[in-house]
């Protein structure tokens, strides 16, 4: 404890020999205790000075223990309080923690049991107050991402990515083209504590196989023709970091079974050598395929799967949280501000932007709004700037069977998006992926692969 910050307690008891040998106790312990001998004393001081526990007698004059502790929890929520009594009764006990007590000890008071209990108590409350300042960073931005998002099912995914931030296991992020992926591993990798280690992240549709294998692991010194001098490879060069396979789902087979190796082993081999490599690093994926329908087609490990999924986080698409629409208007704007002046958006052109159902979700209304503000002259933006052919949309206002339809798989919602960008860009693939947000290799490969299963592209 004496390399920590010192933990301050208060300890209510009327009792004045029980409170001096229980204070002398935990002094003993290093930590910092605070008395008071009523309820009113114990209120007062709660009022003014900041406690990590609160040990109180529970039968106490006109304020008890109970009281003590409603009056705690209102002035510091995360605190814990640990009741002690020499009226031990199982039905109290049950009573005295459904109000919220931490625990319930009976006196004469064993200091060993005390000594433990104080301990979970505190790493409780620790643990509660880290959560809520993550919380917190996430919901003033103070990171470098920018998580935009109030709905329920945002909130739920925010609350999700703090809690496993701190862990450090595996995660799969799910979720359509445009939703975030990126995003949510940016954030994941900000709050954990490889926080000050390198995120790398890996376009796993960017590479060929042959490529991909010397990118990850590196080369020996003339491990092949042109190999050249040694070189790490980004494995490596991420060591103590955190790394994200995107669109996992497009690795080769014979890939994935490298992969599988280096999370299982925890070791790489370079490529030309035969030393095992010890890295420590932590893996995110990201997709947006079914991975489990990838499994039944035998194009994705079905241990790799279940490596990678020991957590997943599913963003929802635009059209399912619609009410964060005007939050993401309004930071896409402050985002991409003019060269003179700041621009604001008009009901009427809001109004339009909440109708339609963005088959690329975040990524493409944020492309739509850097569009409208090229072509605003005025100071807001009107529903002449937006597209035009934003409310024809083909996913505009699905009857129910044909949403359900239209959204059975992420592959499809995928590639429709991709065809009309494609299209509505006269064929040119680079400016397409552009806005589709991926690189012009990802695109062509995505192209391949539709015409392959005899989709006609155009």
């Amino acid at each position: 404890m004496s390399e920590q910050p010192a933990i301050s307690i208060l300890l209510v008891d009327d009792e004045m020999i029980n409170l001096e040998n229980v204070r002398h106790f935990l002094e003993q312990q290093e930590f910092q205790v605070t008395t008071a001998t009523d309820g009113a004393e114990a209120i007062s001081l709660l009022q003014q000075y900041h406690f990590d526990l609160v040990i109180t007698d529970l039968k106490m004059g006109d304020i008890d223990g109970v009281q003590v502790m409603n009056s705690a929890k209102e002035l510091q929520p995360d605190i814990e309080v640990i009741i002690i009594t020499g009226y031990a009764t199982v039905d109290s006990a049950v009573d005295v923690m459904a109000q919220g007590a931490f625990y319930y000890l009976s006196k004469p008071i064993k200091l060993k049991e005390l000594h433990a209990l104080v301990l979970r108590a505190i790493e409780k409350t620790m643990l509660l107050r880290e959560i809520s300042r993550l919380k917190q960073r996430i919901k003033t931005q103070q990171g470098t991402t920018q998580f935009i998002g109030q709905t329920p099912a945002i909130l739920e995914l925010k609350d999700a990515i703090v809690r496993f931030a701190q862990l450090d296991c595996n995660i799969l992020i799910t979720g359509e083209t445009g939703t975030g992926k990126e995003l949510v591993a940016r954030t994941i990798h900000e709050l954990s504590p490889r926080a000050d280690k390198r995120f790398l992240p890996i376009n796993c549709g960017a590479m060929t196989e042959e490529l991909m294998v010397n990118e990850l692991f590196g080369h020996e010194k003339n491990a092949y023709t042109d190999a050249g001098g040694l070189r790490r490879g980004l494995l490596e060069s991420a060591n103590g970091g955190m790394v994200l396979f995107d669109e996992i789902g497009e690795m080769p087979l014979a890939m994935q079974v490298k992969l599988l190796r280096v999370l299982q082993e925890r070791k790489i081999i370079r490529v030309g050598g035969t030393k095992e490599i010890p890295i420590d690093i932590r893996v995110l994926a990201a997709t947006n395929r079914d991975l489990m329908e990838e499994v039944r087609k035998k194009t994705f490990r079905q241990d790799l799967y279940y490596r990678l999924n020991v957590v997943n986080l599913h963003i929802p698409p635009l059209r399912e949280r619609k009410d964060d629409i005007p939050l993401l208007v309004n930071y896409f704007l402050a985002k991409h501000p003019p060269a003179k002046g700041s621009k604001s958006i008009s009901r009427e052109a809001l109004r339009r932007l909440m109708r339609y159902d963005y088959p690329g979700n975040a990524r493409e209304l944020e492309n739509i709004i850097e569009r409208s503000l090229a072509l605003c002259d005025t100071s807001e933006i009107q529903p002449y700037h937006l597209p035009a052919d934003l409310g024809r949309s083909p996913h505009v206002h699905l009857p129910k069977a044909e949403s359900a339809k239209s959204s059975q798989s992420l592959d499809e919602n995928e590639r429709d998006y991709i065809l009309s960008v494609l299209k509505s860009v006269d064929g040119n693939k680079t400016q397409a992926a552009k806005i589709i947000g991926i690189d012009r290799v990802s695109l062509w490969r995505k192209l391949k692969r539709y015409e392959n299963n005899g989709v006609d592209i155009g």
